[in-house]
C-alpha cells in the first residue's frame, strides 16, 4: 500500500487529464504508437467483443532469426487501422474500456526499474483528482507484476521453441503461435 500511496503522490503531483484526443491510440509520424498486448489481455478482449483472436491483435511487426531458421517474435499489438488502433471511434473514444489492456489503463504513466516515467501527451500538468491517481498508481504496479509474470512464462516457453527453416512464429506466455509456414 506504501508503494502505492508514494507513486499516486508523484501522479498527483506531475498532473494528469485524459483530453481524449486520441493521440494515444493513433499512428504517429514513424508509424509508432504499438500498443502490446499480452497473450491473456488478447483474451479478455475476445471474451469482451465475441471476436477471434487475429481480428483483434496482430505480430509485433520486428522478427528475428530463429536458432535453425524460421524468424519469430515476442510480442503482439492490438490491430490498427491506417490511421489508430482498431478500437478507436470516431469521437476518440476506446469501444473496449473495460477490457482494454494494461499500457492503455496506465498511460501516460509507468513504472520501469521502480521509478516513474512519463510519457509525452497532452494530459499531462493538468489537475489529477485524488482517486484517479490512486487508481493509476494501482493499475501501474498491477502493470508491472502481469509484465513480469509474462515475461517468465514467454522465457520458458522460448527456451523450448523450435521452428523449421520456413517458419515463422509468436512466442508468447501460452505457447508458440505459428503464423505462417513457406
Amino acid at each position: 500500500m506504501e508503494d502505492t500511496h508514494r507513486l499516486a503522490e508523484e501522479i498527483r503531483s506531475t498532473g494528469f487529464t485524459c483530453l481524449m484526443c486520441g493521440g494515444c491510440c493513433s499512428r504517429g509520424d514513424d508509424d509508432g504508437n504499438l500498443v502490446l498486448v499480452s497473450a491473456p489481455e488478447i483474451r479478455a478482449i475476445m471474451d469482451h467483443t465475441g471476436r477471434a483472436w487475429d481480428d483483434i491483435a496482430e505480430p509485433y511487426p520486428d522478427m528475428m532469426p530463429a536458432e535453425g531458421g524460421g524468424e519469430f517474435t515476442l510480442a503482439w499489438c492490438l490491430r490498427r487501422t491506417k490511421t489508430a488502433c482498431i478500437f478507436l471511434d470516431k469521437n476518440n473514444r476506446c469501444t473496449i474500456y473495460p477490457a482494454r489492456p494494461l499500457i492503455c489503463r496506465t498511460y501516460p504513466f509507468a513504472r520501469e526499474e521502480g521509478t516513474l516515467s512519463v510519457y509525452a501527451c497532452p494530459g499531462i500538468g493538468q489537475n489529477t483528482l485524488c482517486n484517479e491517481a490512486e487508481t493509476i498508481a494501482e493499475e501501474c504496479i498491477r502493470r508491472d507484476l502481469a509484465e513480469a509474470k509474462d515475461a517468465e512464462r514467454t522465457g520458458e516457453v522460448f527456451k523450448t521453441m523450435k521452428l523449421g527453416p520456413d517458419e515463422c512464429a509468436v512466442v508468447d506466455s501460452e505457447g508458440v503461435k505459428r503464423i505462417w509456414a513457406k
